[in-house]
């Protein structure tokens, strides 16, 4: 039996193929939006009573999106609102604590809304809460198949000064998702 020798490419099939490839690369694909809602994320923060007891709550109730662009590796658009009074926390009196007046005050400020855009080092974005929208920069932390972006935010910056022992000065957010392909 002859060896397989591979046929070469004759000038029309090279132009075809060249023709085919710069069609494909000229071509945008589309964005793609993900859910970022209680089915498919999570939305948590862990404060620390007397500066060393953790104290972690959830939100049962928000929705958003993350939008990312497959022609612009690492650029993405989040958006998100939270209803505050779907915080779970595992002690009852806690959480009524964090959603009364003088913490998250639930009644008078029922939604926190973050808006960013993806940069290489994170996701810059502001953060509206208790009636105050100030800059906040959210750290990515990739860990197929889950992902997490991440801040600390310090309360007095967006006026939450009550219960100082409670929940001391800063609070960590983590807003989790796993993405499918």
């Amino acid at each position: 039996m002859a060896p397989h020798r591979p046929r070469l490419a004759t000038g029309t099939q090279l132009l075809a193929a060249a023709l085919v490839f710069a069609s494909a690369a000229g071509a945008r694909a589309e964005s793609r939006s993900f859910p970022l809602d209680p089915a498919h994320a999570e939305i948590a923060f862990r404060a620390y009573a007397f500066g060393v007891v953790p104290t972690d709550g959830m939100f049962s109730r928000f929705s958003g999106t993350l939008t990312v662009d497959p022609d612009a590796p690492g650029t993405c658009r989040v958006d998100v609102n939270v209803e505050v009074a779907s915080l779970q926390m595992s002690n009852r009196s806690v959480r009524g604590e964090v959603l009364s007046a003088g913490l998250l005050d639930a009644a008078d400020f029922p939604t926190l809304v973050y808006s960013g855009s993806c940069d290489p080092g994170g996701i810059d974005g502001a953060l509206t809460l208790h009636g105050a929208t100030h800059p906040l920069h959210l750290a990515i932390v990739n860990s197929p198949p889950r992902y997490s972006a991440e801040a600390a935010i310090h309360r007095r910056d967006w006026g939450i000064t009550g219960r100082p022992l409670l929940c001391g000065p800063t609070v960590r957010i983590r807003v989790s998702t796993t993405i499918s392909r």
